[in-house]
């Protein structure tokens, strides 16, 4: 692999024509201390006798890497004309592939070009040699390169077109990573809306309060110090940028992922690259800005003043300018974030110094502001851009000259970002008719909270101005937002929600209620949301008053006390039911939604995460992960609580990650090919979850369960039916609890035994009677006879997520046993959460006695789990299949897989049904089989499903007796009311539940 830095001179391959000129150069370089300096003439040429390296890419690789050409090119003289790269063979005589690279522009720019899916040609194995062929009538000129790489395997994903080669990677312009590597695509979208003929005074007035606010958001001011500017003046001498006549020179500044570097080469490239990070840089060009605007020195203002335009120009220089892509610019946006408000806060030195049109135009095309063109039934929200480049597109607006182009900008922007909000169809980002809040396909808090961070101060910024979002978008985001802190308690979220990072600490943000707060009404009635206001003060710290908090007192609002109730969001595969301060969340996947998110280096033991796992959060001040039960130092990670898992050793749980095709980089995203798994909601107040569970076939496809679980107050009724797979070696079990022992001695409560403080403890019971338990947390757990419970309080020995290090813990942990290969199993038990020894006594007689049980099983098999809870006078349904004959209760048929609760109460019912298939699409992909028909592993993103609408679907119930509805609903009709009984259709859509009202019909 031949890679050239030019350190040693000019390499023997390399030769050009008799008017050219080449030499080694000391003033640029992109690595070490030189480049090669080359002065052409009119048609001159550059040739490179050396083999390539290429080979093809080959089907089935382990890596989807392709073989691909890379250099930097610095031009001093911008010329409408191009180079035109030649690979061949026979001393260039055979030319098998080629491209051109533009020559309009000063600085450095790069080429990161795949040879068979980017150049001109077919490439050849054989290839040995490259000419580069000069600008035709452009006279004579000097051009530097330097890091040539004659061929590097690159993630075929990453490479990104620009004005230099902007025919590099085309498709990436639809892909995942469209939201970073489409700058230049942004760029030539028609700008459909009209410049208006003069700005209006509310214009006008809009855009000074937007500044205002853009303002007081990113510029803290701050005491600055003599130590403040010579800590800054040596961290940009660091940069040795200096000046040589026209010229200027310094360290190179790059983004740190460094791609196109093979690994083998990579240590040595970077060190001799010796390169500044982008994002260091950034943070520098803002530290400076801050000062500059918080000094009154005049003499300290002047410095600032002229390391920040050096730096500005540098940048430049580098490439950081419009129309360059720096070979790539995945997930740049986090790295240059800093770079926008600085520019903003600096936008009148830059006008004052003339860079300020300059700078502008580096601005809208870095934070791809182009997009606010795209017409808008093409549109789509990223969490991504909300978090990292959604201020630097909104400041690239605010930053321009008054004139009517700005207003017309800003009216786009206006409307790009109202359609992003909207509720997004399929598993398209960002945000979900049932709060959900969308990345990488799914509900992802970890990326939502930074999405928040960046949306609501925007929402805020506009508030009363000509560009406030629309209503429909405000409500959208807010409730997202304010489902955030219904599944995080107090502020970290459920396990089962932390994707590819289960450490159990991430947590949400308090700043985006703040600014939600702010922002007013949806309806723009009231400068304050007092919802959202009243959400932010009990999310307060106490004993950290803030200003926003202090304004919000005074004005009445007080913290809105711990939720209650029941929520469903289908779009996560997840129910959430909270009492009092606890909150207990079972999450599961579906065909549609991924059962576990795994990279190379995290998640690698996750792929039971989402099994059906059922988590109570309810311990600790304030409430947290650790205290209530999980730790991830020796945590097994087969034992999720509630999941029903084939109980495997470490070393076989190990996720086998790939790089399944060119949409997906080495991850794990697997799914089911079963629909059914969802959730349902009664008035509010109670709930339930159920899942068909099948095993994607990668590892254990022959695993199959159907679960259910049902929420009544402080009693969770946990089902099991049909439990199979052929796991002859490995034991199957259904966990009901495992909690990390702070202290060993920590007690667990077994009724036939006492208090259990020793520690080692084992227990292996065949349960001839019920029993009931406490486990260390509070919670209590009744467990009917006929079934095999294990105990264990136990060191623990696991493996670092990330690492793969081992770890070890000490832990406490119940279960039920299935054995080996089973079929047909089954499992019931019940949860009392937040109680105590003399309430599980007194639920556990209760449940000797059918009249007075807590709840009563009415059918467990295949087709149909049901419960009656007898407290709320409620009957809770998950049927798996279709049934013209369920006669339990008030029902007696659906014609749908379905969930259907039903409470009683005198001559009223009050029901609410749910068909939990999304419905995305119809029928089976024959691209998921194999020939034997079994499942194969896929990527989310190559599925054209991702983006559809949820496909609306008649689910028809039958009850007994005649019954009327109370009110009207256009998704609900009676369409049959008599002796045989009522018929009910719901138009069901997005899997979301439907509820009525019934009163007996008098006929």
């Amino acid at each position: 692999m031949m890679i050239y830095s030019f350190e040693e001179g000019i390499p023997e391959s390399f030769v050009s024509d008799e008017q050219s000129r080449l030499a080694t150069s000391a003033r640029r370089s992109k690595d070490g201390e030189c480049s090669l300096q080359w002065d052409y003439s009119d048609h001159g040429f550059l040739k490179i006798r050396e083999r390539i390296g290429y080979r093809p890419f080959q089907e089935g690789a382990k890596s989807q890497a392709r073989d691909s050409f890379a250099v930097w090119i610095y031009n001093a003289r911008p010329i409408q004309e191009k180079l035109t790269f030649q690979f061949g063979r026979n001393d260039g005589e055979q030319v098998d592939c080629w491209f051109d690279f533009r020559l309009n522009f000063q600085g450095w720019r790069t080429a990161w070009v795949a040879f068979e899916r980017d150049m001109e040609g077919l490439p050849h194995p054989e290839m040995d040699c490259l000419i580069i062929r000069g600008p035709k009538n452009a006279g004579a000129g000097t051009l530097y390169m330097d890091q040539m790489l004659l061929c590097t395997p690159i993630d075929p994903r990453f490479h990104t077109r620009d004005v230099q080669v902007p025919f590099v990677n085309v498709r990436a312009d639809a892909a995942a990573n469209a939201h970073w590597l489409s700058l230049y695509a942004f760029k030539q979208l028609e700008r459909k809306l009209p410049i208006p003929a003069d700005i209006e005074p509310a214009q006008t007035s809009s855009h000074r309060q937007m500044d205002d606010r853009f303002e007081a958001y990113f510029l803290q001011k701050r005491s600055v110090t003599a130590e403040d500017i010579q800590r800054i003046e040596r961290k940009f001498a660091s940069y040795e940028i200096s000046f040589e006549g026209n010229g200027i020179s310094g360290r190179p500044v790059e983004l740190p992922f460094f791609d196109h570097f093979p690994g083998q080469e990579k240590a040595r490239l970077k060190a001799l690259a010796n390169s500044v990070q982008l994002q260091e840089y950034t943070k520098l060009m803002m530290d400076i800005a801050v000062c500059y605007r918080s000094t009154d020195q005049t003499n300290w203002q002047l410095t600032l003043k002229a390391m920040f335009i050096d730096l500005v120009d540098y940048l430049e220089d580098q490439g950081w300018a419009y129309g360059s892509s720096q070979g790539t610019v995945h997930h740049f946006g986090y790295n240059f974030r800093n770079y926008y408000p600085a520019a903003f806060l600096m936008r009148d030195v830059l006008r004052q110094e003339e860079r300020l049109e300059r700078t502008q135009r580096t601005m809208y095309w870095f934070s791809g502001a182009g997009r606010i063109h795209t017409p808008l039934d093409e549109v789509e929200g990223n969490v991504d851009i909300f978090n990292t480049t959604l201020h630097g597109m909104f400041a690239s607006l605010l930053i321009m000259e008054e004139t009517p182009y700005k207003v017309r900008e800003l009216t786009a922007f206006k409307l790009w970002l109202s359609q992003s909000l909207l509720p997004a169809r399929g598993l398209r980002a960002a945000y979900k008719v049932d709060g959900s809040a969308y990345h990488h396909v799914n509900h992802y808090p970890a990326y939502a909270v930074g999405g928040f961070l960046g949306v609501t101060p925007v929402m805020y910024f506009t508030s009363g101005t000509e560009y406030r979002i629309t209503q429909e978008a405000h409500e959208t985001v807010r409730n997202a937002l304010l489902a955030m802190r219904l599944y995080s308690n107090k502020y970290e979220w459920l396990v089962s929600l932390s994707a590819r990072h289960p450490t159990g600490k991430w947590a949400l943000d308090i700043e985006p209620f703040e600014y939600m707060a702010l922002s007013g009404t949806p309806d723009g009635t009231k400068e304050i949301d007092e919802e959202a206001a009243a959400a932010y003060l009990r999310l307060l710290k106490p004993g950290e008053p803030t200003e926003t908090g202090e304004l919000l007192m005074a004005k009445g609002i007080r913290p809105e006390a711990d939720p209650n109730g029941h929520w469903t969001m289908n779009y996560a595969a997840l129910a959430l039911h909270r009492r009092d301060s606890w909150l207990a969340g079972v999450r599961g996947h579906s065909r549609y939604l991924w059962a576990n998110e795994t990279y190379v280096s995290a998640n690698l033991y996750g792929r039971y995460i989402s099994h059906g796992h059922l988590q109570i959060m309810s311990q600790g001040a304030p409430i947290n992960n650790e205290d209530s039960g999980y730790h991830h130092d020796g945590w097994d990670w087969n034992r999720w609580p509630g999941t029903t898992t084939v109980h495997k050793p470490i070393a076989e749980l190990r996720s086998d990650v790939r790089n399944v095709d060119t949409f997906s980089g080495f991850e794990e995203m697997l799914i089911s090919d079963e629909t059914y798994a969802g959730g349902l909601h009664l008035e509010g107040r109670n709930g339930m979850f159920a899942m068909k569970l099948h095993e994607n076939p990668k590892y254990e496809g022959s695993h199959r369960a159907r679960k259910s679980f049902f929420f009544f107050d402080n009693r969770i009724i946990c089902l099991g039916s049909d439990i199979e797979n052929d796991n002859a070696i490995y034991a199957t079990q259904t966990t009901l609890f495992q909690n990390h022992l702070a202290d060993p001695s920590e007690s667990i409560y077994l009724n036939s035994v006492g208090s259990i403080e020793v520690f080692p403890y084992s227990r292996d019971l065949e349960l001839d009677n019920s029993v009931w338990m406490l486990d260390n947390k509070g919670n209590g757990f009744y467990i009917p006879t006929g079934q095999g419970l294990m105990l264990s309080k136990a060191v623990q020995h696991s493996k670092h997520q990330s690492t793969d290090a081992d770890t070890e813990g000490n832990f406490a942990a119940a279960w039920l046993e299935h054995g080996t290969a089973p079929k047909g199993s089954g499992y019931e038990y019940a949860m009392v959460v937040h109680t105590d020894s003399v309430e599980m006594e007194h639920f556990y007689n209760a449940m000797l006695t059918p009249e007075k049980a807590a709840y009563t099983v009415l059918r467990k098999d295949r087709s149909a789990h049901a419960v009656y809870d007898r407290t709320t006078r409620t009957t809770a349904y998950a049927l798996f299949e279709a049934d013209e004959s369920v006669n339990i209760g008030h029902l007696t048929a659906v014609d749908t897989p379905c969930m259907v609760m039903i409470r009683e109460e005198d001559d009223q019912l009050f029901v609410s049904a749910v068909d939990p298939d999304l419905r995305l699409y119809e029928g089976i992909e024959q691209d998921q089989y194999d020939e034997q028909g079994k499942q194969v592993e896929v990527s989310l993103y190559s599925r054209s499903w991702v983006h559809a609408e949820s496909i609306p679907h008649t689910l028809r119930i039958k009850l007994k007796g005649s019954w009327a509805k109370q009110a009207e609903d256009k998704n609900i009709r009676i369409v049959e009311c008599g002796a045989e009984g009522t018929v009910i259709e719901m138009t069901c859509k997005d899997a979301m539940p439907l509820e009525l009202t019934l009163i007996k019909a008098i006929h």
